[in-house]
């Protein structure tokens, strides 16, 4: 799909003094940024290449548009004009309200996003480069609340947003701007089971990044490695694969931790991740749970994060996968074993233990448990029997919530109460594995 880019910039209600206005080698002497700006678009200086100018205006400001800033010089109208001419781009005037109310806000807020909606609705890919230079009341506020409400709502991206100071230099704040996406993919990550967005917005900047920013670029690898493997856990997440979940975990810790290390060192240009960085370290602490190597603590943390983000299938799913894990563990069993996991499952469920059988599946469950060691059958035995009730009422009460559409009279099952009783039951299983651990150990 095709690419149109806007520069967007304002015209400010007094005629601005003339600045030696500086980007890396480049200085221009001028009166207006926004015509300094344009040319080094024009030569690639600056690496955004404008399809169309949108000049904002209001009647005050008009007056300055077509005024000259001093005698014998052109009015920034004409300097505009010539400069888009010789690019061949078009120029549009955007009209404001100046007057002083709240919904003067609202009705400016609304001619900006109702033109980028009809650039959006020609087909093309809308990117949008910003002056603040000489915007004034509200408007900077304006337009950093327009660019994220555009980005989410039509899926307008900002490739850069500039302010030039009186004292020439030129301030790329898009990084601060940028900071809304970042919270806004970082928050759906770290509160629901994926984290694309975060792959691809880092994707996105990076690209936008390396063609003015170098080192910034740079710093950006690994947030991409990061942003990668954190993307890899929650999808592992997702589709229940537990025995891939730890190393899953460790791996995106690792990445992490090259992140936090590269942002936290001295160098120029780490000031503008600090924000980020801060974040990560809500990233980690979801992270490191996942890194357990023990099956109990590490399908604890899976449960709570499913229940975390209202995936109460998988949440059920991880509870009884870890009743079946533990009793193969305490029966030194391979936890693979499927046919033997099932078997064990069975004999919670069953009143008599093992030793009941009243069906093919459980005879033939009999013939495996009864390969499980005398010694390590009490063991096993004291777990199914302190569990039974649980895994019964945990899977009576998951079977109401799923399908008591079908149930004649099914009694009613609300989710907080399922949840209720699963966090209750993996309370009881924590306890029971860290008591058992310290009588090991006395």
């Amino acid at each position: 799909m095709a690419a149109q880019n806007i520069f967007l910039t304002f015209v400010g209600r007094s005629s601005p003094r003339k600045v030696d206005y500086r980007w890396e080698d480049e200085v221009s002497n001028s009166h207006y940024f926004q015509v300094t700006a344009l040319e080094w678009m024009r030569r690639g200086v600056i690496p955004f290449r404008p399809d169309e100018v949108w000049v904002v205006l209001t009647e005050r400001a008009r007056e300055n548009w077509v005024k000259p800033p001093e005698e014998g010089e052109a009015t920034l109208h004409d300097q505009l004009y010539t400069q888009a001419e010789r690019m061949g781009i078009a120029i549009h005037e955007v009209g404001f309200d100046q007057e002083q109310c709240d919904q003067s806000v609202w009705r400016n807020f609304d001619t900006l996003v109702g033109m980028l909606a009809q650039a959006s609705e020609r087909g093309a890919d809308v990117h949008i480069a910003v002056d603040v230079t000489h915007s004034f009341r509200y408007f900077p506020m304006l337009v950093l609340t327009l660019l994220h409400y555009t980005h989410v709502i039509q899926g307008i991206q900002l490739d850069l947003i500039l302010y030039g100071a009186d004292t020439g230099d030129v301030l790329d704040l898009t990084a601060l701007a940028q900071l809304q996406e970042w919270v806004l993919e970082m928050s759906r990550a770290l509160k629901g089971p994926d984290a694309s967005g975060v792959e691809r917005l880092v994707r996105e900047i990076q690209s936008s990044v390396a063609r003015r920013s170098p080192t910034q670029a740079s710093f950006l690898s690994p947030l991409q490695k990061f942003a990668r493997k954190w993307n890899v856990l929650w999808e592992t997440m997702r589709l229940t694969k537990h025995h891939e979940v730890s190393c899953a975990a460790r791996r995106a810790l690792d990445a992490l931790d090259e992140c936090q290390r590269r942002f936290a060192e001295p160098a120029e240009g780490t000031a503008s991740f600090y924000p980020l960085l801060r974040i990560l370290h809500q990233a980690r602490e979801q992270i490191e749970p996942l890194c357990q190597t023990e099956w109990v603590p590490l399908m604890l943390a899976m449960t709570r994060w499913y229940l975390d983000r209202g995936m109460i299938h998988q949440a059920y799913t991880t509870m009884r996968e870890l009743y079946a894990t533990h009793a193969c563990e305490l029966a030194g069993e391979d936890v693979f074993d499927k046919a033997k996991r099932e078997a064990l499952l069975r004999a919670a469920r069953s009143e008599e233990g093992w030793r009941e059988t009243t069906s093919e599946d459980d005879a033939a469950g009999q013939l495996k448990l009864e390969s499980i060691p005398v010694e390590r059958w009490d063991l096993v035995h004291a777990f199914l029997a302190e569990f039974s009730q649980d895994i019964s009422t945990i899977s009576d009460m998951r079977n109401q919530l799923h399908h008591g559409f079908f149930q004649r009279d099914p009694q009613q099952t609300r989710e907080q109460t399922f949840r209720s009783n699963l966090v209750q039951s993996m309370e009881r299983l924590a306890q029971w594995t860290e008591d058992r651990e310290e009588i090991a150990h006395e």
